[in-house]
């Protein structure tokens, strides 16, 4: 909308900020139903001085119970969120470690 106003001519450039981009880490884990898991998983987070945005842990009950453990990260640099993405992959009881980044700009 905002652009479309703009290229009428309506809305002067000046109008609007763009504030810097705000990168999270998003981790997506499945790992054996163990009692110990979710600090397990967490601990690599913690070590680096940061705390989860989002947390989400599911335990899905079927012949192999396991746990789906999603949590979404701000501030971790892309060398920093490889590093936590190869430390849970090497975590033991961990089956599977997904990771992706979701970029949030936004404008006032």
């Amino acid at each position: 909308m905002l652009t479309m106003l703009r290229a009428e001519g309506r809305v002067p450039q000046s109008a609007t900020r763009v504030f810097p981009t705000v990168q999270t880490a998003c981790f997506s884990v499945t790992a054996d139903a163990d009692p110990g898991m979710l600090s397990r998983v967490l601990g690599p987070v913690a070590k680096r001085g940061l705390v989860i945005d989002r947390l989400n842990a599911l335990r899905e009950d079927g012949a192999d119970p396991v746990l789906l453990i999603d949590m979404q990260v701000s501030g971790l640099d892309d060398q920093g969120r490889d590093i936590v993405a190869a430390v849970l992959s090497q975590t033991v009881g961990v089956r599977s470690v997904l990771v992706c980044d979701k970029h949030a700009g936004r404008a006032a």
